[in-house]
């Protein structure tokens, strides 16, 4: 059995190939580990909000911190980040980096840390150097669809999001029957036929 370490170590050398190539591998990650953000102004604030719908388990450090940050449930530390201090933030019980600094040659600097210690980092508008994006999520009872043009155009993500959000609602009630279905161990292709006909 794979330790957290090594599965961890697999993840990120999986998404680096992909990202090298800029073909992008979807993959729904589970948060049960520890997101570190670093900068807390407008952009990190609205990545922590998006996080906070799926975990409580961030860390943002930052010299400074948005006021809106202080109605958030989550842990901040007060510190001037450097090459120098930012490795002690890091450990195995992280899921992965955002980097959202306003010094450009900082975050390039950091994102090196965190790939030598095979770490998944997000470093907020430069996606050569992520090996993680985020895309636009729609989150129903029983689906989740992330929509993304590989970092590309963010804002048609959002409108793509936008327009395909009610079918989205029709089909997470077809979700719920076929889940139903799997559970009482009927076949799935027949129920899938029935919802088809309307029945």
């Amino acid at each position: 059995m794979l330790s957290y370490k090594d599965f961890w170590e697999k993840i990120y050398n999986m998404c680096a190939l992909f990202v090298r190539g800029q073909l992008y591998f979807p993959i729904i990650l589970n948060t049960n580990k520890e997101v570190l953000i670093i900068g807390a102004g407008n952009v990190s604030l609205r990545k922590t909000k998006k996080l906070l719908e799926f975990t409580d388990k961030i860390k943002v450090v930052s010299s400074d911190f948005h006021s809106d940050f202080n109605n958030l449930n989550i842990k901040k530390i007060k510190m001037d980040i450097n090459e120098e201090n930012f490795p002690t933030l890091l450990s195995e019980e992280l899921s992965f980096v955002i980097l959202s600094l306003d010094n450009k040659e900082l975050n390039r600097k950091l994102c090196s840390i965190c790939k030598k210690n095979k770490i998944m980092v997000n470093v907020v508008d430069d996606k050569e150097l992520s090996d993680i994006i985020f895309p636009a999520v729609i989150e129903r009872e029983n689906l989740l669809v992330a929509i993304s043009t590989k970092g590309e155009c963010p804002y048609y993500s959002k409108k793509l999001k936008e327009e395909i959000a009610e079918f989205i609602d029709g089909k997470d009630k077809e979700a719920k029957i076929l889940i139903n279905a799997r559970k009482k161990g009927d076949k799935l292709d027949n129920a899938y036929e029935k919802i088809k006909r309307g029945l």
